[in-house]
């Protein structure tokens, strides 16, 4: 548990947290981090079990650029924008949905391994070097070379 009373020096913010966190715990659902977040930002739990700035896994400015979500997409929903495409349903197409997964697994791209380590440096912690863990599967490897920038 965070004390209430620790300053911290450097103060990360939001995105630089999340990617420390998605890099320090690969394969967590967005909650895990969104609540660990909060306790960074505020020193007490998140008594929305994660719901606060969960705008940053929906951005498609963030999501499968800097992070990606691995598990299955087994779940159909309907809405305006999905982050991770579109899927017709019905003949005419005139209702579309998407699929997301159950349950998120997020890694992080290899873009977002550099930004992460960008962070560790700011906090005076050594880089990581890409590659040092697992990929949830072999097939995924593609994923994580998108954006080497």
């Amino acid at each position: 548990m965070l004390n209430a009373h620790f300053k911290p020096r450097v103060k990360l913010k939001c995105i630089e947290y999340l990617l420390l966190s998605i890099q320090s715990n690969p394969g967590k659902g967005q909650r895990y981090h969104l609540r660990r977040l909060h306790q960074y930002q505020h020193g007490c739990e998140d008594y929305h079990s994660g719901g606060t700035n969960n705008g940053f896994f929906q951005n498609k400015i963030y999501r499968n650029v800097l992070w990606t979500d691995v598990a299955p997409k087994t779940v159909e929903y309907h809405c305006y924008y999905p982050v991770d495409g579109w899927q017709s349903v019905g003949g005419a197409g005139i209702v579309s949905a998407a699929m997301k997964s159950s349950e998120a697994q997020m890694h992080l791209t290899r873009r977002g391994w550099l930004r992460a380590n960008e962070s560790r440096i700011k906090i005076g912690l050594d880089p990581v070097e890409w590659g040092t863990q697992e990929l949830p599967d072999r097939n995924s490897s593609i994923i994580y070379q998108t954006g080497a920038q």
